[in-house]
């Protein structure tokens, strides 16, 4: 719950971005009759994808803590999405997400098709768009070390970015007028979850003290905020 709690302004934020991206993909099965499979393949691969990155997290989670160096992955992670925020907030092209391109043109020949699985397939394999917000969002999955909160994550990111798409097959200029604040936003929350997560790490380092937003609680009730 946590790191959906740290999470909760990107995924809102998200669909400034998604409007932009994928709109226009959507746009184009916005009057097929199965359009809403689309919003299904999106959701259990964004869950699955989650949930994958989060079991790496908990492999490297187990294999470092022998070597009493788990903490570096949080602050490793951390870097990576801080990276990622800096480059939002300059607009500058996240490196290598070029090299998936063409994905992008092989989902097109399945809005050609008004039917359930070409669509649900379209959305499923939406996930492999060159994208610098899942990017951030299965990074911080991997940080929680933990498959079900990454199960979880993916899920809600899925869901709370899908209005901006559903909006999207109903008329492309409804958010048209916000797309030009995502960088702003997204690169400032990015750069937030990256401290918080370098945080976290330097804390578990004994560095700093850890971060309890209910200190008075018993133990095993404190919500660490890193």
């Amino acid at each position: 719950m946590t790191t959906f709690l740290m999470m909760l302004p990107l995924y809102l934020f998200g669909n400034l971005h998604c409007m932009g991206m994928c709109g226009p993909l959507v746009m184009m099965i916005g009057k097929h009759r199965c359009k809403n499979w689309y919003f299904l393949g999106r959701t259990l691969s964004f869950s699955l994808a989650a949930a994958a990155a989060g079991a790496l997290g908990t492999v490297l989670n187990i294999f470092l803590a022998r070597y009493n160096i788990a903490a570096l992955v949080s602050v490793i992670f951390g870097i990576v999405i801080l990276a990622a925020g800096i480059f939002s907030l300059l607009r500058l092209p996240m490196p290598n997400l070029k090299l998936l391109g063409g994905v992008e043109k092989t989902l097109s020949l399945l809005i050609l098709k008004d039917q359930k699985l070409p669509t649900f397939l379209f959305g499923f394999f939406t996930v492999f768009l060159p994208c610098g917000q899942t990017l951030i969002v299965f990074s911080a999955c991997a940080l929680s070390a933990s498959a079900l909160a990454g199960l979880f994550n993916g899920f809600m990111f899925a869901i709370l970015t899908s209005p901006s798409l559903f909006f999207a097959m109903q008329a492309h200029r409804l958010l048209g007028t916000m797309k030009k604040h995502y960088n702003t936003l997204m690169g400032a929350g990015a750069i937030a979850v990256g401290l918080l997560a370098c945080f976290r790490g330097l804390a578990d380092l004994n560095v700093i003290s850890h971060f309890i937003l209910n200190p008075g609680s018993p133990s095993h009730y404190h919500i660490v905020l890193y």
